[in-house]
């Protein structure tokens, strides 16, 4: 994690706007780093906190300057091609050569072109004090954060928006659009932030700031969408990606520390499970799975993976208090700087509390692998259809050889479904569901955004373009990173995301979509690849329906009611009274908390309960 102030010509050295250890501070504000550093001129202030992880790591300085170049990096980085790199620039890969001198001399052989030669996770920035430039990137995914801001006679970047308030005259007024959002669980990133003129730097992408002025930002990286076209599946695509998968793995269990790994006992976090037990860099009996227990089928389901994989140590909520207002919330914003922008990580602050504890520097997550590498791929046959591969459609459709028939005729008859039609409902739903006001929607031209979010022009049909512009990929998932790298960095803890995997996905994208699905039964090419190193009745499952609850319900959080009346401003000023009271009503007197208009109603109210908490701060 780093910061980094860079003066306007003419201005004050940073120094006197910000002193480096509040920085430091602020970075790292519950889990003190094993190393922290600051280097300084009249023109910059640059400071990183470390937790040790990676082999490597254990060398870094903080920051590391080049010897050749004199350049400085800030970095927040795990680089999975060392030797490629270390290949390509002529340098030695030992344990002692760590990931930002290495991308350090890429940026001296490659310059702005450095960026899109790394793999991994990283954000960092690289200071020529000679040229009073700086150059910033941000990994492919959006794996590590990465914000800047501008003031009157500074440039700010950092990994948190916590560290940048910390900086003397960097006020910033409040983005209410932002706060809408977060109240009607819309968590699309994108570029802006909680705050008017603090901007994060997208995914895939590079900033240079020269004299203390930030540049626009420019992309460096975009998935290739295109595929060979079959109708006929052929082996060779499974055993490409299963290649992928392992590697994608096999880099994210590097470390000098124990290695956890979350266990749901569904199809992504079992195959992950299955391959790190292979490459562990410790003994098995040292690996602890961390699993959130709540329906019925998930206690089969951890029991057959525990037993087929020799899982020992295991670590269980049963029931978990789902929409809690406790510690983590405060803690959450203290570190990220509002709010987090996905809720996830909250749930598993006692997995990294007890990671913390048992020395764990890593715990690796299936999150991300639905939204696009183990997709449903649902949309197989609209693909086909446009395509015109009649032969290949009628293949696809499942039942009796009369019903198939009727329903091809009736597909040639109503032409390509409207692949909008589901998520235009959702998105409508969800609005009438929520409690931002319609004036506020439509004044601020918030409505439409959401639109475009939630219903992108695909263009051509593919099952690539679908995927890869839906918005729990893009723009949606670089809100739980954000949110997931910061809440876990708190207990000194790196979250990994294997199935988020900048190789991984793109094997997946360069895979013919007729391996992606069979029928009715999707993510067909990841259950191929993962035959026989899971258990039958988890690979084959058709879909993620875990059963009922245990016990019947779940359990959820109570709290007092919260009247309108003592909402902070902003807050008032999104939010329908109407809309909110009915809210209030409708969970303080339904009969069954367990319906789901109750559940949703729950849940959006817990998100403006946490923006209480952060606006009143």
């Amino acid at each position: 994690m780093f910061a980094a102030i860079f003066a306007h010509a003419g201005s004050a050295p940073p120094q006197q706007v910000v002193q480096g250890d509040a920085l430091i501070e602020a970075l790292a504000p519950f889990a003190a780093p094993d190393v922290a550093g600051q280097w300084s001129n009249y023109a910059a202030l640059i400071t990183q906190a470390l937790h040790h992880n990676t082999p490597s790591s254990l060398a870094e300085r903080t920051p590391e300057v080049c010897r050749e170049t004199g350049r400085i990096i800030a970095s927040w980085v795990r680089l999975d091609n060392r030797a490629d790199l270390c290949s390509l620039l002529g340098l030695k890969e030992c344990a002692s050569l760590t990931d930002p001198q290495i991308i350090l001399a890429a940026h001296r052989e490659w310059g702005i072109e450095c960026a899109g030669k790394l793999d991994g996770d990283f954000s960092f920035v690289i200071y020529d004090p000679a040229r009073k430039d700086a150059f910033c990137a941000r990994d492919a995914i959006g794996a590590k954060p990465f914000f800047y801001a501008e003031t009157n006679t500074h440039c700010i970047a950092a990994t948190s928006i916590a560290a940048i308030k910390r900086v003397g005259g960097a006020a910033f007024a409040l983005n209410l659009n932002w706060i809408a959002l977060h109240a009607a669980d819309f968590g699309p990133a994108e570029f802006n932030t909680a705050y008017d003129g603090v901007h994060k730097l997208a995914p895939g992408h590079y900033l240079t700031i020269a004299d203390g002025k930030p540049g626009q930002p420019r992309p460096y990286h975009a998935f290739d969408l295109e595929a060979p076209h079959a109708v006929h599946r052929d082996p060779v695509w499974v055993e490409r990606y299963r290649a992928a998968f392992d590697m994608a793995v096999d880099v994210r269990a590097r470390s000098h520390f124990l290695v956890g790994a979350e266990s749901s006992g569904g199809l992504d976090s079992a195959s992950i499970l299955a391959r790190l037990v292979k490459v562990l860099p410790h003994d098995l009996d040292r690996l602890h799975t961390f699993s959130l227990v709540a329906f019925e089928r998930e206690v089969g389901w951890l029991s057959e993976v525990e037993a087929q994989l020799g899982l020992l140590q295991t670590q269980q909520i049963v029931e978990p208090e789902m929409l809690a207002m406790d510690e983590s919330v405060e803690r959450a914003i203290t570190a990220i700087g509002h709010p987090p922008e996905h809720g996830q990580p909250l749930m598993t602050a006692p997995f990294f509390a007890r990671a913390q504890a048992l020395g764990m520097r890593s715990v690796l997550s299936g999150f991300g692998g639905d939204d696009i590498a183990t997709s449903y791929a649902k949309h197989l046959i609209d693909e086909l259809h446009h395509r015109r591969e009649w032969r290949a459609v009628f293949a696809e459709i499942e039942g009796s050889p009369l019903r198939r028939g009727l329903r091809f005729a009736r597909r040639l008859f109503e032409g390509p479904h409207d692949l909008h039609s589901g998520p235009r409902a959702q998105l409508s739903a969800k609005l009438a569901a929520s409690f931002v006001s319609e004036e506020f929607l439509e004044d601020t031209g918030l409505r439409k955004r959401m639109e475009d979010w939630i219903l992108p022009n695909f263009g051509e049909v593919t099952l690539n373009r679908i995927a890869a512009l839906s918005p729990g990929f893009e723009p949606g998932r670089t809100a739980r990173l954000e949110a997931s790298a910061l809440f876990a960095a708190t207990y000194g803890v790196e979250y990994r995301f294997p199935l988020l995997d900048r190789a991984l996905v793109q094997q997946f994208l360069h895979t013919p979509s007729i391996e992606k699905r069979r029928g009715s039964m999707g993510r067909y090419l990841h259950r191929r690849a993962m035959m026989n190193d899971i258990p039958d009745s988890i690979a084959w499952h058709p879909t993620k329906d875990a059963g009922p609850p245990l016990e019947g319900k779940l359990r959820v959080a109570s709290h007092p009611e919260l009247p309108f009346e003592d909402l902070p401003g902003a807050l008032r000023e999104i939010l329908s009274r109407q809309a909110y009271k009915a809210a209030q009503s409708l969970i303080a007197h339904a009969p069954d908390g367990q319906d789901h208009t109750v559940m949703q109603a729950s849940y959006l109210m817990w998100h403006v309960r946490q923006l209480c908490v952060w606006l009143r701060e």
